[in-house]
């Protein structure tokens, strides 16, 4: 207001001035008249420059206070995210050391049902061999020792699910113990060999490196590996397709114990599912054939606790080629073994 009354003043000096100076005043001499309208004609412009700098510094002013407020309402924004994200991440580590738990009590429940499961099965397993090997005399019909033959053969596979879960069990909760001895390979390649029974309808190939050293590992987990992989190969192999197994030294020193099949394969995308565990792949080839899915984790989760490698290569219709590298460490000679 004050700066408005004063701009209309020096307005109307400005005004009178130039009145003057055209045409004269009783007042002021013309010079002087001169002078003074063009002091306030300058003044006058001067009054429209501050107010003009004035009425920007007052928006200026204006910005500045609407800028605080909303960095103010930004910060209180901040804040109030900060600390949904902190609640958000403490119920996460809730969410998460729940999970932990539920985990290991899954295991451990697991593991005791695995061993209660299995007294009965043992015994399961125990009488149906007297039965079909007719140790107190005979039946009396043949079709009570085929009838005992599937007992146990039936009572065989269960109590091998049952044990795959137990391992599984104690590797997941980190009880699986290894006891390495010096383990000769030919030997325990042709064991899992026998054991697998991969040459009754396949052709059978074992690819044994001359002068192998003896392998430092845990000789039932061994050979559980290479069983494991031999009866997988045989699984989805077509009968009189080709099963190889073999044994060799790297550059590095390490062993590689290896098991290759011409089944049916496994696709690119589908590995992971087939090494996860619990988890089948969804192929009709690998539907037809009965298990828990646990074969190849339960490999690569030991050969891991042997500090070795498992790699898998799989094409779909050209077969799976599975390799357990065990490190240097592993390889011992002739004199060290002894």
């Amino acid at each position: 207001m004050r700066l408005g009354l004063t701009l209309a003043g020096v307005l109307l000096l400005s005004v009178a001035g130039l009145l003057s100076v055209i045409h004269g005043s009783a007042v002021l001499p013309q010079g002087s008249a001169l002078v003074v309208g063009a002091i306030v004609f300058c003044s006058c412009i001067t009054g429209m420059l501050v107010a003009q700098i004035y009425t920007r510094y007052e928006r200026a002013e204006e910005t500045a206070g609407e800028l605080r407020q909303a960095n103010c309402d930004l910060e209180l924004l901040v804040t109030e995210r900060t600390q949904r994200l902190s609640e958000k991440v403490v119920e996460l580590e809730h969410a998460r050391a729940a999970a932990v738990e539920a985990n290991a009590a899954k295991s451990r429940f697991l593991a005791t049902m695995s061993h209660e499961l299995r007294t009965p099965l043992n015994a399961i397993l125990g009488f149906s061999e007297i039965i079909e090997a007719q140790m107190y005399g005979p039946a009396g019909d043949t079709r009570y020792v085929d009838y005992a033959k599937h007992i146990h053969h039936s009572g065989a596979h269960l109590l091998s699910l049952i044990r795959e879960i137990l391992d599984l069990s104690k590797i997941e909760a980190g009880k699986m113990e290894l006891h390495c001895e010096a383990i000769a390979v030919k030997d325990l390649v042709e064991e899992a060999r026998e054991l697998s029974r991969a040459d009754a309808n396949h052709a059978l190939t074992l690819k044994i490196e001359d002068g192998l050293p003896t392998l430092y590992a845990d000789r039932r987990a061994t050979l559980q590996m290479m069983l494991n992989l031999l009866s997988n190969a045989v699984k989805f192999t077509p009968k009189g397709k080709a099963i190889a197994a073999s044994a060799t030294m790297r550059a590095d020193g390490g062993m590689t114990l290896a098991v290759r099949d011409s089944g049916c394969g496994i696709a690119k995308e589908d590995i992971p599912r087939a090494l996860a565990v619990y988890s089948q792949v969804d192929n009709p080839h690998v539907r037809r054939h009965d298990g828990t899915g646990l074969g190849l984790p339960i490999v690569q989760a030991l050969v891991k606790l042997h500090g070795g490698i498992f790699e898998l290569e799989s094409e779909v219709g050209r077969g799976t080629t599975v390799s357990l590298h065990f490190p240097s460490e592993r390889s011992l000679t002739a004199k060290v073994a002894a």
